[in-house]
């Protein structure tokens, strides 16, 4: 996958209209349920096919509004070696009930593959091939806007390849 020569042109949209790129779901796996995933580079880079382990699934998470986001940093280190770290961090409002406790530990010590659906029809995953973990679970709550009310959480990444969109076979395999 590593093509490190630039080969197509990168022009400016002239759609005229508006644009909203925010995040409308997320699925998480458990990164050991995603047993393999196969990249189509037909027309570039692309998830083409995902496999689950017998009776594994992705989970929807379906973010507070305006919560969402998530990032493909590059990162150089001091040493010259360049490698990427994908983000993905979202709140969802709730009641801490028994299991919501034990959603956010399992989300606090697990390890996973998310894919992010773009209000825009667009989906792309993140943590392919490292898994995402948690830097941020935080229960709380306040009457204020001081504290989301219900979850909060973060995962990351350090990746070796950039976050890549889905093509459709993948993406029926995500949305089960």
């Amino acid at each position: 996958m590593a093509n490190c020569l630039l080969n197509d042109d990168l022009l400016k949209s002239n759609l005229c209209g508006y644009s909203l790129g925010e995040i409308a779901r997320i699925y998480l796996a458990n990164y050991e349920d995603v047993s393999a995933t196969t990249l189509d580079t037909s027309g570039g880079t692309a998830v083409d096919t995902i496999t689950m382990v017998s009776g594994a699934t992705f989970y929807k998470i379906d973010p507070a509004k305006n919560s969402a986001t998530w990032t493909d940093e590059l990162v150089v280190a001091d040493s010259g070696a360049k490698y990427r770290t994908h983000t993905v961090s979202f709140n969802v409002i709730g009641s801490y009930t028994p299991k919501w406790a034990d959603i956010v530990d399992a989300l606090a010590l697990g390890k996973y593959v998310a894919v992010i659906k773009r209000s825009d029809g667009v989906y792309v995953m993140l943590g392919r091939t490292a898994g995402l973990e948690a830097t941020v679970a935080t229960i709380g709550g306040s009457s204020d806007d001081s504290v989301v009310n219900g979850l909060q959480v973060t995962l990351t990444a350090n990746a070796a390849e950039i976050a890549l969109p889905l093509n459709q076979t993948a993406i029926d395999v995500v949305e089960g």
